[in-house]
């Protein structure tokens, strides 16, 4: 029912205004009608508000408990019967049955102009008060305008002023109002404009005029992050996940945003429930050794510990004793090979890096652990004669046991043919093995090819001096094309060695773990089982027992998630994927081609007339929910769109519109 002469009028006396109005000639005998005051919008509901009147046949209602110099809005709200049944409101009856005003105060102009006069006035009125009955004409309107005027303090409050004057606010600032939304929501527009203006450009603008033109979710994504470049190699963070008594794991969660192109890091126990992470990553003077703490499973910020010109990379670390070691390989500026270096902590103070030995020959990729009779082992490539070898040596309490370094023995045609990826476990068991080194070697796979694949052997007993390792043994192989690299072991039990490597058994690479029984001979492998299903890159994996289980730390490329804004927009950063080699085999990966997720890398697009060229520098893709199915209402919306967002959008952008 659309009521008639509808009208709100503030009272003279202050604190009070009156609304009236009539019925259709066409309305029933039990016709009602209830007011329900809203503070800043009109209520949608006969709920969603203060009751000022209702009843059946009522033609006014008066509204005493309010405050002066504020503007309220009233709706009515149509019923019949008692109790009542509302009827229902088409749009159109909903905007015309509604009524505005603003409450005024009485400020007593009346009684100040009656003061003002002479005192022979006040002698002759002082029995009638007919006089000052009539100043209160004049003196109402003063008080009228007066209480206008203090109003018009709040004009620039959006929160405030009237809302039949926000268009005006608006417009002051540059905005276009959206009539078609309720008060509410173009006061909270306005309010926030000055802040989208300021990230102009930015996705948190794009997803906000998404939202606010079609009232549609929108992700943004910046498709120059999916364009193929030659020298952009894949950005590895950190993450971890734990896996709890019962052998499960949880998601892996960010560790740390550093990034590597290569390596792995060394992660050791701490006092009580910590661990400390060692990792190289790059900083605007070259790669810098870092370090950080996992404290009762919350990581600690990040600190350097080796920060200098040049390259350090590669850490590895061991405690030994109340000694902290850290090894790691470097190379000053101007220099062209590596050399190991090393640094203790005692307590919280480091010494100053120094050289492993006296030689001038090219040494890379340390790995150390401690045993449990005090000593350390250290291993690591070196180059002679254009060899490389496989050097170890144990460090007792006080200095190295062998004043000359040892070399792995050969093994019968393979040798000690060692390339990249060198980890060394110590078994704390009394039947096995007491030292496990694994590495990752590039074998024959195919005319002119070669395929990465994890060996190693075991030394029996403790002693640096004797010759007691078993032969080369390999990683059971899925298919003879797979890479297998990075391998990580940990002792599972007294006699078994649980071991963890990246993979591309299923295309991409992948983090696979499998037991080896170590006490059987030869040792036999169980079945290997892939770790967290994903579409990213997930590499170099690194195991350590914590208080609370099992707790693996890998790289991956993985995209970061990005502002998250009120509507739930969100936009994804593909910055660490790098253009890699396609493998069609990874069918999860390949899966995502052309969604919002997808991270991969293409030619440059040049279908830029058509409006589908996605694959550029200046394309932004947004990806759109529509709340309709009705293709027509859709393409009005995105055309609506496409003439907003130029306001938003930097000159050089070129959005391009997705519909999920």
């Amino acid at each position: 029912m659309r009521l008639l002469d509808i009208t709100a009028v503030a009272h003279r006396d202050g604190h009070r205004i009156d609304i009236a109005w009539s019925y259709p000639p066409a309305a029933e005998v039990s016709a009602g009608v209830a007011v329900v005051r809203g503070r800043h919008d009109y209520p949608a509901t006969p709920d969603d508000g203060v009751l000022v009147g209702e009843g059946i046949g009522i033609t006014t209602a008066s509204d005493t408990s309010i405050q002066a110099e504020r503007t309220y809005y009233y709706a009515l709200f149509p019923f019949t019967g008692n109790p009542p049944v509302f009827h229902t409101r088409s749009p159109d009856d909903a905007r015309r049955n509604r009524a505005t005003a603003m409450a005024t105060a009485p400020y007593g102009f009346a009684d100040l102009l009656h003061s003002l006069l002479p005192a022979v006035y006040h002698r002759y009125d002082a029995e009638r008060s007919q006089l000052r009955r009539f100043l209160e004409l004049p003196g109402g309107e003063l008080d009228r305008f007066y209480s206008h005027a203090r109003a018009a303090l709040g004009l620039v409050d959006p929160l405030w002023v009237d809302g039949r004057l926000l268009p005006l606010l608006a417009h002051w600032i540059g905005w276009h109002t959206d009539h078609r939304l309720p008060l509410a929501a173009q006061r909270n527009e306005v309010r926030s404009a000055p802040h989208l203006y300021q990230a102009t450009g930015g996705a948190r603008a794009l997803d906000a005029t998404v939202s606010r033109v079609t009232g549609w979710t929108n992700r943004t994504k910046e498709f120059v992050h999916n364009v193929a470049r030659t020298n952009e190699p894949e950005c590895q963070t950190l993450w971890g996940a734990l896996r709890d008594s019962q052998g499960q794991w949880s998601e892996p969660a960010l560790a740390s945003v550093h990034f590597v192109h290569d390596g792995r890091s060394a992660m050791v126990p701490g006092p009580g429930n910590s661990a400390q992470l060692f990792y190289h990553t790059r900083r605007a003077h070259g790669w810098d050794i870092w370090a950080k703490r996992l404290a009762n499973g919350v990581w600690q910020p990040s600190a350097p510990v080796v920060s200098r010109p040049g390259v350090d990379k590669h850490p590895t670390a061991a405690m030994q004793g109340d000694t902290l070691r850290l090894y790691w390989q470097g190379r000053a500026p101007g220099e062209r090979i590596w050399r190991v270096w090393h640094a203790a902590q005692t307590g919280e103070k480091w010494s100053e890096p120094a050289l492993l030995g006296e030689g001038g020959s090219d040494q890379r990729t340390p790995a150390a652990v401690a045993d449990d009779d005090g000593g350390l082992w250290l291993f690591w490539l070196e180059q002679e004669a254009g060899t490389w070898l496989l050097k170890y040596n144990r460090r007792d309490a006080t200095d190295w046991q062998l004043s000359t370094p040892a070399v792995l023995p050969t093994d019968g045609e393979h040798g000690a043919r060692l390339t990249d990826d060198l980890f060394v476990l110590f078994h704390p068991g009394a039947t096995v093995p007491k030292l496990w080194v694994f590495w990752a070697r590039q074998e024959p796979a195919g005319p002119n090819q070669t395929r990465w694949h994890i060996v190693y052997r075991c030394k029996q007993g403790l002693d640096p001096t004797a010759r007691d390792w078993s032969p080369i043994r390999r990683l059971t192989r899925q298919a003879h094309g797979d890479h297998d690299r990075q391998p990580a072991a940990r002792a599972a039990g007294d006699d078994a060695v649980e071991l963890f490597w990246s993979s591309t058994r299923l295309g991409g690479w992948a983090i696979f773990r499998n037991v080896l029984d170590a006490e059987s001979d030869p040792p036999t492998w169980g079945t290997p089982q892939r770790l967290f299903a994903g579409a990213h890159a997930m590499r170099a994996p690194l195991a350590l027992d914590t208080y609370a289980g099992t707790f693996l730390l890998h790289r991956s490329n993985q995209s970061l998630e990005h502002g998250r804004t009120a509507s739930g927009a969100t936009t994804l950063d593909h910055r660490y994927a790098g253009t890699t080699t396609m493998d069609i085999r990874a069918r999860d990966r390949l899966a995502l081609r052309g969604t919002f997720e997808d991270p991969q890398r293409y030619l440059y697009d040049t279908a830029r007339e058509t409006g589908r060229g996605r694959i550029a520098r200046e394309s932004v893709g947004l990806y759109l929910t529509p709340r309709t199915e009705t293709p027509e209402e859709i393409q009005a919306a995105v055309s609506r769109l496409a003439g907003v967002l130029e306001e938003f959008m930097p000159v050089s952008a070129r959005p391009v519109f997705i519909t999920e």
